[in-house]
């Protein structure tokens, strides 16, 4: 089987993440995605929602192509930090008869190098990379937008957040953030 993994800490999981999960699947005819939310970015100091709650906005926004993604909370049972070559050798040894890749979106390649163990991930692992969609929104433009939404700032709408979001999730995102 033909796996990408997807690492991320999807703070929240946009349709940008959704639309490069559907790319591996249709551009590079993956059978599988493993989508697997980071329990804390390592180089991020702001600190994710829950990895449970992230886990209910992936599976909601995912709906849609149900039988052709997972989710890997594997993360929960490593030490932390959490640095990505540590995640991808679990991950690899679990799925150690299958052909996997590492997804990563265009702009995320150009700095793995200089990640913990970044040459080793590039050696090691086979990539499939994505272009993000032109239209596409950032985790952190959504969290401020979920932020302002009390305010009387024209920024923030339900009709311009479902834009960005499946609107599956709307309704959780206002909860959890």
């Amino acid at each position: 089987m033909k796996i990408a993994l997807y690492l991320g800490s999807f703070n929240p999981f946009h349709n940008g993440h959704l639309s490069v999960v559907k790319s591996a699947l249709n551009d590079f005819k993956m059978d599988k995605v493993i989508i697997v939310p980071t329990m804390q970015n390592p180089w991020k100091k702001e600190k994710v929602l829950d990895i449970d709650k992230r886990c209910q906005i992936i599976f909601q926004s995912c709906f849609e192509i149900w039988d052709n993604y997972e989710m890997s909370t594997i993360e929960k049972y490593l030490t932390p930090p959490y640095y990505s070559y540590a995640t991808l050798h679990a991950l690899k040894n679990k799925y150690c008869n299958d052909e996997v890749f590492v997804l990563v979106g265009s702009d995320t390649i150009k700095d793995i190098s200089n990640w913990m163990n970044g040459e080793a991930i590039i050696r090691d692992y086979n990539f499939l990379i994505v272009d993000r969609p032109r239209n596409s929104i950032s985790s952190s433009s959504i969290r401020e937008m979920l932020r302002t939404r009390n305010k009387t700032d024209a920024y923030y709408s339900d009709e311009k957040l479902a834009r960005y979001v499946s609107p599956n999730v709307i309704n959780l995102l206002k909860k959890y953030y």
